[in-house]
């Protein structure tokens, strides 16, 4: 697949949802873009959202690689509370980080995508 195309898919399983990518056009389309009987169509496949267990997995691996001892200290703390996800979320945005987390987390999900095709 085109790099786009592992953006795209990257995008969609990164805020917990299921997306099809049509075979030949590389079309990405989000679960609830596409109807039902198309998505079991032989041309299509389906990618559905990371392990809870993977997904705290980047998340921790993004704290690590923050430069801001601050920055890294709430974000550590943030994934030690009952609800981790959600917590984590609400700090990254509160702290003014969350282009750069987000864009951790897809590169991270393209790279497992990478990996998972060979």
């Amino acid at each position: 697949m085109k790099i786009e195309t592992l953006n795209a898919v990257a995008e969609i399983l990164g805020n917990g949802y299921k997306c099809y990518v049509n075979a030949t056009t590389e079309e990405v389309f989000s679960a609830e873009n596409i109807d039902v009987e198309t998505r079991k169509n032989k041309d299509y496949q389906e990618f559905v959202p990371l392990e809870g267990s993977v997904t705290f997995g980047i998340m921790k691996d993004y704290v690590s690689s923050v430069d801001n001892f601050e920055h890294q200290s709430e974000l550590m703390e943030a994934l030690s509370y009952e609800q981790p996800f959600l917590t984590f979320k609400r700090k990254v945005y509160a702290l003014h980080i969350a282009d750069s987390w987000i864009a951790y987390r897809n590169q991270q999900i393209v790279n497992l995508l990478e990996n998972n095709a060979n």
